[in-house]
């Protein structure tokens, strides 16, 4: 990840783009009305004798680093192994302006199941160019190279290996801290977002006592703290792909030279195989359906999910579809039984597939956002709840909200997608979602339980209370 230059052409315009950080001095390119510094490396590549250990902070470099092109991803099983690299720590910048430290910063988690995706699939630097926030996002290990744990396997060194993924995002989240005033951000207003699986990964934050003092504020749509898993089931995983490599487990220190690319070709990609593992050191908390833990890190929080989340899933999965027995047990492991007796439930009182639909929704997405709500504000913590239930033509589905929160002028009703926007913005700012055309919007509380419904006219409803039902925070339990 090797790109630096000499300070030789266009001197007066380069020297507007270039910034000294602790880390060294970087180059940006401006476009429109923005600066952006793309690639800048965090951490130390995590290569080598490095793989499957925790990041190590970024030494400073000499030179102007040329932050003109995104990093390489983290290996992921598309089979483009083009632009990816196991040296993928690399983090980008969207800021109006450098001259002064004192704007608001929103820090991007990207999705993607914990095996895909990447920092510059970031579409919400709309909040730089329309609302005066610096943006950031980032690259993290993914899959087994991010999320495999070998604590049980090759001993104390690997402890932690399991939320390699999770602690590259807190290496990031430090260097935030340290350098974003140099890019005119303010170190005490950053707020960590993310969705689907990087909204898991931005509330999993919340339990990790490193993370603590580096955000002031957090939004998770669509996703919790349910991928997080004990560690028995983390062992479990890692001995299966002990076996699809033909590695006797005793020999598991064999993962640690073979190709990524072959480590990638086997790993299983289904929706929870990967995630953090409570492994007593980054993650010391107990499971939130056993024990209601004190959360590390209180912060603001502004959270929800979709109406019909599953929805995308039963379409693009004929086994989810058909209530497959194989397939639950892949996505639930040991907790399939209470998915299939839930469904029953709800069966008894709408048609089947809408029931089998609302059934994964909650399993999958709002139990566990719910319970987050709960705890949060049990410990007095200020908590938004929202649901979106706009249904356009593609549905409330998993990910449908995305181009509201953005302002994508593209969607269907942009009324929605403005005051979405304004509140989430306004969130960013100030900690508190308000915006024009919504109704005012209490926190959520263990009494009221208020949740703003998000949709054509917007309103708010009650939360049912959730505290009673028994499937676990864990999603996937084996």
């Amino acid at each position: 990840m090797k790109r630096f230059g000499c300070f030789k052409q266009h001197r007066r315009e380069a020297f507007r783009l270039i910034i000294h950080t602790k880390s060294g001095t970087v180059r940006g390119v401006k476009e429109g009305n923005l600066y952006m510094f793309r690639g800048i490396p965090y951490a130390e590549a995590p290569i080598a004798e490095r793989r499957f250990l925790p990041p190590l902070p970024k030494q400073p470099w000499n030179g102007i680093y040329e932050a003109n092109r995104f990093g390489p991803k983290s290996y992921q099983p598309n089979g483009m192994l083009k632009g990816q690299s196991e040296d993928c720590l690399s983090l980008n910048i969207w800021t109006p302006g450098v001259e002064q430290a004192n704007r608001p910063v929103l820090v991007n988690i990207h999705g993607g199941g914990f095996v895909n995706g990447a920092g510059a699939d970031f579409a919400g630097f709309t909040f730089a160019k329309r609302d005066n926030i610096v943006c950031v996002s980032l690259n993290y290990r993914l899959g087994a190279l991010g999320f495999l744990y070998l604590g049980d396997l090759l001993g104390e060194a690997y402890q932690t290996s399991g939320n390699n993924g999770i602690l590259d995002i807190v290496a990031a989240l430090k260097w935030v801290k340290e350098n974003i005033a140099y890019f005119g951000g303010d170190s005490n207003r950053i707020t960590v977002s993310g969705a689907s699986a990087g909204a898991k990964c931005a509330s999993t934050l919340l339990t990790v006592p490193a993370a603590e003092r580096l955000f002031h504020r957090l939004i998770a749509r669509s996703g919790a703290m349910q991928a997080i898993r004990d560690t028995q089931t983390a062992t479990r995983i890692s001995l299966g792909l002990l076996d699809k490599l033909g590695i006797p487990h005793k020999e598991a220190y064999r993962l640690l030279t073979l190709p990524a690319q072959t480590i990638m070709e086997a790993q299983d990609n289904s929706l929870h195989t990967f995630g953090p593992v409570r492994d007593g050191i980054t993650i010391p908390m107990e499971p939130v359906s056993e024990v209601l833990g004190k959360l590390a890190c209180k912060v603001p929080l502004l959270i929800g999910t979709n109406k019909d989340e599953a929805a995308s899933f039963l379409s693009d999965s004929p086994g989810l579809k058909a209530r497959n027995e194989e397939k639950l047990q892949t996505l639930f492991g040991n907790n399939s039984g209470l998915v299939l007796d839930a469904y029953r439930r709800a069966a008894l009182q709408k048609p089947a597939e809408e029931a089998w639909k609302d059934t994964l929704t909650d399993c999958f997405y709002r139990i566990a956002t719910v319970r987050l709500a709960e705890m949060a504000a049990q410990q007095g913590q200020s908590v938004w709840l929202y649901r979106f239930e706009y249904a356009g033509t593609q549905g409330a589905v998993h990910g449908a909200e995305s181009p509201y929160v953005n302002e994508d002028h593209t969607v269907e009703g942009m009324k929605l997608a403005g005051r979405m926007h304004a509140a989430w913005a306004a969130f960013i700012r100030s900690g508190k979602p308000e915006a024009e055309g919504l109704p005012e919007w209490p926190k959520f509380n263990l009494t009221e339980r208020s949740m703003m419904i998000l949709n054509e006219e917007c309103r708010l409803e009650q939360e049912a209370d959730l505290r009673e039902n028994h499937f676990p925070m864990q999603v996937i339990k084996l």
